[in-house]
């Protein structure tokens, strides 16, 4: 890592001509780090096992630990429909949206029937388009919603699909629907506020 920053830093001085400063800050960077390392690490402390790291209830473990508990628990069990719906939900807190859509369509592929992946399948489709509804979004809220019509997710990004078609009406349908019973002062009330002013 330190070799990579003092290649971005010394990268501009070569290309204006100055070769030496160039060379000097390549050297100097990686050593720099060696040093501060040397001083506040220790390079003979044993490497801390996975095991005890992995150790505790999910939600009381950080993110990369519950991560590699999950794998751990899907590669021992790859048909356990909870571990994946486990693991989509992680992958769309991690923001990780390709693997978050496998994780859901692996959970559909247990479970045909779970709402919960198709409106999640679908957003992450949505996320990995830059925000666009696409058509196998909608086909998945609008089956989502045909097995859970009050679904709130599903509403929302339903009204999106007919808002970015062109079909405002029906959007703000939804979002008024969606508005009448949350309290004012919450931010997606506010934001649904937003929506139906534009």
């Amino acid at each position: 890592m330190a070799c990579a920053v003092g290649y971005g830093v010394s990268r501009p001085l070569h290309a204006s001509g100055q070769k030496k400063a160039a060379l000097v800050t390549l050297a100097f960077v990686p050593l720099f780090a060696l040093l501060v390392y040397l001083t506040i690490g220790n390079p003979d402390s044993a490497d801390a096992p996975l095991a005890p790291r992995l150790e505790g209830a999910l939600d009381e473990l950080p993110p990369g630990a519950v991560m590699a508990k999950l794998e751990q628990r899907l590669r021992d069990a790859p048909d356990d429909a909870t571990g994946w719906l486990l693991m989509a939900r992680l992958r769309m807190t991690l923001e990780d949206y390709t693997k978050a859509a496998d994780s859901w369509q692996r959970v559909l592929a247990l479970d045909s029937d779970n709402s919960e992946a198709m409106v999640g399948l679908a957003q992450a489709l949505i996320e990995q388009d830059g925000g666009v509804v696409s058509e196998a979004a909608v086909d998945l809220l609008d089956t989502a919603l045909a097995l859970e019509p009050e679904n709130f997710a599903a509403r929302f990004w339903r009204a999106e699909a007919h808002d970015q078609s062109g079909d405002s009406e029906a959007a703000r349908v939804l979002w008024r629907q969606m508005r009448e019973n949350l309290p004012d002062n919450m931010p997606l009330a506010k934001m649904l506020d937003r929506r139906l002013s534009q």
